[in-house]
Parts: structure tokens; C-alpha cells; sequence
């Protein structure tokens, strides 16, 4: 028997096939039991293939801070449900309010067209405020509109109160601008959840 014929055999052994066809197994082994180059060749092959299938495992990065930190992070934050209720009630206010400026052009000290201008714009805002106490993760994109807004209407609502162009209690309605975005902020930053030992817990940035 040929020694190619036997390392063949012998390499289909390691790797769990049938010799080649001609080859028997027992001849194989009194060939390798008596040859030593094909002796040295299956120990050779056989720690070959016992090294691949045991080497160690190539390193990988532990990821399991940042694999917790994306779960708690995909949790839903919790409400501050009061603040939603409060919410509603201020777009609701807000919204009757603005209805006899829409319909009938009524604003002390405007024309009937600027009046219903204001009065749709309140409509606006109202509605706005609505749809975030509805759906709370909505609050914070519209917080730049809201801040914008109620740092306008308070710089203007001084200068015309020390400019003796308003009265304070005519201005006084906008408190409900400011309201608005006081509960616009409560919403968009919720509370940070408690973890059963009684420790606020970290939330993911």
C-alpha cells in the first residue's frame, strides 16, 4: 500500500469520512504501525486537528455595560401624570378663550382681523398643548416653540406695561402661556425611575 493512499485514508478518518474507495481501514493501521513517515504524519494530523478544535477563542470586548445601558435606556420613562391633566386643562382653557376672538373678532384694543389672527394663533397653541398632555414624548419638541413664545409675549408684556400701553391685568392672560411651558418642561423631562433599593437610577444619556 502506498504511503499517499494511506495518508489520504488517514485524513479522512480526522475528518469523519470513509476511506477511499480500495483502501481498507485495518491495512491502513498495519501500514502506519510499521511506516514511519506515515507514522509521524498521523500523529502530526491528529494534533493538528485536536489544536483547531480546542484553540482558544479569539477575545472579544465585554459589552455588557453598554448592552444594560441600551436596555434601561428602552424602557418607557414614567409620566408625571399630573402634569398631563394640568396640561389639558391650560389647552383647554386656552382653546375656549380663543373661540369668541375667532367667531366674533372680539379683543379689547384690536380690529376684528387682527383679533381673529390672535384668536386662531391661540387655537394653535392650544391644540399644540393638547396633542402633548395626549401623547407625553411629543413635549419635548415642542418646547423651543413654547420657550420662544413665552419669552416674547413676557418681554413685550413688560414693555407695554411700563410703557403705559397695557394695563397688568389685561396682560395677565398670558399666564397661560407660561403655564403651559412650565408643564411642557415637566413632561419632556420625566422623573428618574427608582430601582427596588430605593436609589434613583442612572439613566442612559
Amino acid at each position: 500500500m502506498r504511503c499517499e493512499d494511506v495518508q489520504d485514508a488517514l485524513s479522512a478518518r480526522l475528518d469523519g469520512e470513509a476511506p477511499p474507495p480500495g483502501v481498507d481501514g485495518d491495512a491502513v493501521d498495519t501500514h502506519v504501525a510499521g511506516c514511519v513517515a506515515c507514522s509521524a504524519f498521523a500523529t502530526g494530523a491528529a494534533a493538528q486537528m485536536r489544536g483547531l478544535r480546542v484553540r482558544p477563542a479569539d477575545p472579544v470586548p465585554d459589552l455588557t455595560t453598554s448592552i444594560l445601558a441600551a436596555t434601561r435606556s428602552a424602557r418607557p420613562q414614567p409620566v408625571r401624570e399630573w402634569a398631563r391633566y394640568a396640561l389639558f386643562a391650560v389647552a383647554a382653557t386656552q382653546l375656549v378663550l380663543a373661540v369668541p376672538a375667532v367667531l366674533f373678532g372680539s379683543d379689547p384694543g384690536a380690529s376684528i382681523h387682527a383679533a381673529r389672527e390672535l384668536g386662531s394663533f391661540d387655537i394653535a397653541v392650544g391644540v399644540g398643548l393638547l396633542w402633548a398632555a395626549w401623547q407625553p414624548r411629543r413635549a419635548a419638541g415642542l418646547l423651543p416653540f413654547a420657550v420662544a413664545l413665552a419669552g416674547a409675549l413676557l418681554l413685550t408684556a413688560l414693555l407695554d406695561v411700563v410703557g403705559d400701553d397695557a394695563p397688568i391685568l389685561g396682560e395677565s392672560k398670558h399666564v397661560l402661556e407660561l403655564a403651559g411651558l412650565a408643564l411642557l418642561w415637566a413632561l419632556a423631562h420625566p422623573p428618574r425611575p427608582v430601582d427596588h433599593h430605593g436609589t434613583t437610577a442612572v439613566m442612559a444619556a
